[in-house]
This record gives structure tokens, sequence and C-alpha cells, in this order.
């Protein structure tokens, strides 16, 4: 799930956090195994745009292709300030149309200097990178940064270079991150610096993709018993 200006980022299973369900039209996305449900034209072609672009980011990155048709559905309001939530177990995403979207974003947040379409597009790829990692391997109950870290990673590769540039300008790029500082207490209580550190982090892997498959294999983890203790 992405709130209001990447507040906080988390999946949710099972909860039902759409306040004004939509009726609309669906169609399905080509060859990425989606479909979306909207109720403007425009608004579907830049979700199945964000769709294939996803999957073409997950296949370099070793993330698993969808076994099951993904359902997207764009409304108007959801509650708890969220852009977008993945409906864990249930191959469904809610998102927030681009000009809603746009209006409930922070202006000084790490994503804000995204047109509305191509912010829209982002946290589409985002959900759906949740989508397809969903059930991937975790040493405890309730495993938050890793998942995050794969969707953040690959929000940010699906903007474009320009776009890029954009949000380093705020990033240390230089400074090696350490595993430790991309962890559920970080991203629960500062997300958009969570998303700078995922984006500095990915950048210094001799291979990144690489490593975002040990990850989704459960050959690395950051989240750990020390962030879980009651």
């Amino acid at each position: 799930m992405e709130l209001q200006g990447s507040k906080i980022t988390a999946i949710v299973a099972g909860q039902a956090l759409l306040a004004l369900p939509a009726h609309g039209e669906t169609r399905i996305c080509g060859a990425a195994n989606v479909t979306v449900t909207y109720q403007q034209e425009e608004h579907a072609e830049l979700a199945c745009s964000a769709s294939q672009k996803a999957t073409a980011l997950f296949n370099d990155c070793s993330i698993p292709s969808f076994s099951d048709p993904v359902r997207v559905e764009i409304v108007e309001d959801l509650i708890a300030d969220c852009l977008g939530v993945y409906h864990c177990g249930k191959n469904f995403i809610e998102v927030l149309s681009p000009a809603v979207m746009q209006d409930r974003g922070e202006p000084d947040g790490v994503f804000a200097h995204l047109s509305p379409d191509s912010y829209f597009q982002s946290v589409v790829v985002h959900e759906l990178a949740h989508a397809a990692t969903d059930g991937m391997p975790c040493p405890v109950e309730g495993c938050l940064a890793g998942g995050e870290y794969i969707a953040y990673a690959m929000q940010v590769m699906s903007i474009s270079p320009e776009e890029h540039l954009v949000f380093e300008e705020n990033i240390e790029m230089s400074r090696l991150i350490s595993s430790d500082e991309l962890n559920p207490i970080i991203l629960l209580m500062a997300p958009d610096l969570f998303a700078q550190k995922v984006w500095a982090h990915f950048s210094q892997r001799d291979d990144s993709c690489g490593f975002i498959g040990q990850l989704v294999n459960g050959d690395f983890f950051f989240d750990n018993e020390l962030y879980h203790e009651e």
C-alpha cells in the first residue's frame, strides 16, 4: 500500500480500504496479465502502459511474472490517505485516479516532481511489484521492508531518466547505505527517506537486479526478529 506523499508504505492483508466503489468499464492489458477497471479511457491507457512497463522491469530483475491475472481498479477515493493498495492474496489492486492522487500527494514529497500521469503510473508499478512478490519467503511474521524495497526500486526504475535526476538531487548517492538502514522502523517512521535509501542502496549494488532476485528467493532479508520484538 502506498499512502499520501509516501507517509507510510505497507502491505495490508485482507483489509478493505475502498471508500467509494467504482463501477466502470474493464479492459485487458495485453500480455501483462493485468485487467483494469476504469471510469475514463485515458486512465486505462496509463494503467496498461504502466503494467507493460512493470512486466519488462520485473523480467529484467528476476521478479516472477503473474501466474494469475491481477485486477487493477481505478477509484476516486481510498480511506486512510492511501494512494494505492494491494490486497494480499487476492490479486487485486486499488489505485486513485491521477488527478486525485496528485491532489492528495505532499508538495514536498520525494515524488512531487512527477507529473500526475507519471506519478500515477509509478504507483501502479509499485503496487504491481507487491502483487508479483506476494508470498515471498520471510523469516518473521509481517515482513515489510523486503517487499517495500522491491516496490520502491521498481517504482523509481519506472520513471524517466530526467525524473531520475530530480529524484536523486536530495540523495547523497555516494554514501554507502548499509542494509541495517533499510528496516521496518525507518519505513514506518520516514517512508520518503526509506525510498531514497532504497534507491541509493540499489544503485550501489554490483548486480542490482541480481540482488532483487536474492530478496525474491529468500536468500537475503531486511526483516528480522530485531525489528519485530514485542
